[in-house]
């Protein structure tokens, strides 16, 4: 009795620790992503209190990821702490939480969480931005979430990278067959897209460059083969894909096309009926919504995204009868295809068989921007919804049916930079000698700045522009450079960019390491 009292009291004072109450309006912010990132970055932390909630305390910064499976970068390189992206957050008024947002209720205003040990609480909110994020999509092939490995944060670039070195290891043990020795030694890359390439760049430079002086037998049975179901980098110019595929093919990559049918422990079966045994398969093949994303109570696009207006504020039905024009602070409307219960259901169940299941009903065909991967043109009308007071969406968890954008880091980040400024001047209020009433902000509009990638060696693709306005595409040694200080200068702070330009000059100078922790 006396420890079930102890352990309710200490919820309770936690709970109630949960927020301090300045008179400021307080912001919170479920995500740790680009465009949670970048939010947090851009607010003024003298109009908001300040609320992040994330399962992670950092930022990862994505375009470098694919460097840290084989050890070109370190993991820390490529993470950004919360604290140091915004300072603010170590006030006492403000707060990191790591912990997932479970639901949010749109009347009482309020978020609850829970911590990775289990402990519940809720946060208030004036302001609420949802920049949870996607998943990696299976699109429903079976075995993929249990054998495959993904490559959306460190630790799942970690994991890759200890599959790499296991692999290496256990196939120089006497007594290996011809077969296993042949299967451990192959890599197979689900997914032409920038990641998938980017990756097989990687895998090359380190067998060409370091697994050969270390282990020269097993460097030369090391094989790739990456599996594209329609066109490698479809979003690039054709030109600089036939480059891409030039480069990899003379690096040893072997290039598919085909359809995974399903994945077992050992092989990947195609529908063509090719089997290919692996000892390594990483899956990248798009994403899809997460289980939150899918039980929130509001619309969802026909990709299961939250649909939003111009201005990022996430849409639902109206309430029945007379009211507010712009819908009632608890307007929550289903979802197309059942209600918002029978959605938060089927999240559940399909989060018991693992995060990426959570949703493969977005429909593959071609895409309007560069990287998008589901067609949103099937969602129904959305000039009856009404916005839900205080609620944004931003990111990949989102898209304005209207306008639906692709789920890039870009589009993120700017849709950040947008929120911040339209709730920064907001808050602000009118200057003096203006009218108390400003005119609405206008609504979000997406720059596309270019795409890059590399692809091993001293070579990459770069273009600027999209698809319907290239103003410059290039390939080799110039896009390699202007890739790696593009990304050099992007970084967040300058600890980060000497640690990534430490890493380079390491790798360069003496090679990665293959220590196995």
């Amino acid at each position: 009795m006396l420890a079930r009292a102890l352990s309710s009291a200490a919820k309770k004072a936690s709970s109630d620790q949960i927020p301090l109450h300045t008179g400021r309006q307080r912001l919170v912010i479920l995500g740790s992503g680009w465009a949670a990132a970048r939010l947090a970055h851009d607010i003024d932390p003298k109009h908001f209190d300040i609320t992040v909630i994330s399962p992670r305390n950092h930022m990862v910064f994505t375009p470098l990821l694919a460097s840290t499976t084989v050890g070109t970068l370190e993991p820390r390189s490529v993470a950004v702490h919360m604290h140091e992206i915004q300072p603010a957050l170590s006030r006492p008024s403000n707060g990191l939480f790591i912990a997932e947002a479970e639901s949010v209720d749109p009347v009482a205003r309020s978020v609850t969480c829970h911590s990775t040990d289990g402990v519940r609480f809720e946060v208030p909110y004036d302001k609420l931005a949802i920049c949870t994020g996607s998943l990696g999509s299976t699109f429903g092939v079976p075995g993929v979430l249990e054998h495959a490995h993904f490559l959306r944060d460190v630790k799942q670039a970690e994991a890759i990278r200890q599959r790499l070195i296991e692999n290496l290891a256990q196939a120089g043990i006497p007594g290996r067959s011809t077969e296993e020795w042949q299967r451990l030694l192959h890599i197979v890359i689900v997914g032409g897209g920038p990641t998938g390439v980017e990756v097989a760049g990687e895998l090359t430079d380190f067998i060409a460059h370091d697994l050969g002086k270390v282990y020269p037998d097993r460097a030369k049975a090391m094989r790739v083969t990456m599996v594209e179901a329609r066109e490698l980098l479809g979003s690039f110019d054709a030109s600089l894909r036939e480059y891409a595929a030039r480069k990899l093919m003379k690096r040893g990559v072997v290039l598919k096309k085909g359809v995974v049918q399903k994945v077992t422990a050992t092989e990947v079966v195609l529908r063509d009926g090719t089997v290919l045994p692996y000892g390594l398969c990483i899956w990248s093949t798009g994403v899809g919504p997460t289980p939150f994303t899918l039980s929130l109570p509001f619309m969802k696009t026909a990709a299961g995204r939250l649909a939003v207006d111009g201005g990022l504020r996430v849409l639902a039905q109206p309430p029945p009868g007379p009211g507010p024009a712009n819908g009632a602070a608890g307007g929550a409307g289903p979802a197309p295809g059942g209600s918002a219960q029978a959605q938060a259901s089927g999240a559940k169940a399909q989060a018991a068989k693992g995060p990426a299941a959570a949703h493969q009903s977005g429909k593959p065909g071609p895409a309007p921007m560069p990287g998008l991967l589901v067609d949103e043109s099937e969602t129904p009308p959305t000039r009856h919804l009404a916005p839900v007071p205080g609620v944004y969406a931003l990111g990949d968890c989102c898209a304005n049916p209207d306008h639906p954008l692709p789920a890039l880091a870009q589009v993120a980040e700017q849709q950040g930079r947008y929120l911040a400024k339209v709730l920064n001047e907001a808050a602000r209020g009118p200057r003096y000698g203006e009218s108390s009433l400003p005119p609405p902000p206008p609504d979000f509009m997406y720059r596309h700045l270019g795409s890059m990638a590399t692809v091993g060696g001293h070579s990459a693709i770069l273009e600027l522009g999209d698809a319907s306005s290239r103003t410059l595409s290039m390939a080799g040694v110039v896009s390699w450079l202007a890739w790696r200080s593009a990304y050099l200068t992007r970084l967040g702070s300058i600890p980060k960019r000497l640690s990534v330009a430490f890493d380079w000059s390491m790798t360069l100078l003496f090679g990665r390491d293959l220590s196995r922790w």
